[in-house]
C-alpha cells in the first residue's frame, strides 16, 4: 500500500492537513548576505495536541505521546542545541525545552 492510500485510507487521516501546510522556505538577500526564511502554519499542531489532552489515552504499548513539535520548531532547537534531529542530545534538548512553560501547547496533558 502507497503512502497516500495509507493515508487517505483513514490510517492516519489528521497527516492530511500536515501535509496540505507543509514548510513555506523563502531565500533573499538582504545587506550583502543571504537569508534563508521558513515558516510552517502550526495551528493544526496546536488544535490537534489540545485535542489528545483530552482524549483518555493516548498510548501504543509502552510508548506514551508526549507532544508533537512542528518541524520549524525542531530545527530552530536543533541550531541553538548543535545536534541533529533525532540524535540522542537532539532528545535531551527537546525534553528540556518541552518542559519549559513557554512550549506548554506542544506538550499533551499527562507529560
Amino acid at each position: 500500500m502507497a503512502a497516500s492510500e495509507a493515508i487517505t485510507g483513514g490510517v492516519r487521516p489528521r497527516l492530511l492537513n500536515e501535509f496540505g501546510n507543509p514548510v513555506q522556505t523563502q531565500i533573499y538577500e538582504d545587506a550583502e548576505r543571504l537569508v534563508v526564511s521558513r515558516t510552517q502554519d502550526t495551528q493544526f499542531i496546536l488544535d490537534d495536541n489540545n485535542r489528545l489532552s483530552s482524549e483518555l489515552q493516548h498510548h501504543r504499548g509502552d510508548l506514551r505521546l508526549a507532544g508533537r513539535v512542528p518541524f520549524v520548531v525542531a530545527e530552530q532547537w536543533a541550531r541553538e542545541c548543535g545536534a541533529r534531529i533525532g540524535s540522542k542530545e537532539f532528545g535531551l534538548y527537546c525534553k528540556q525545552k518541552m518542559m519549559d512553560g513557554e512550549f506548554a501547547k506542544l506538550r499533551v496533558r499527562g507529560f
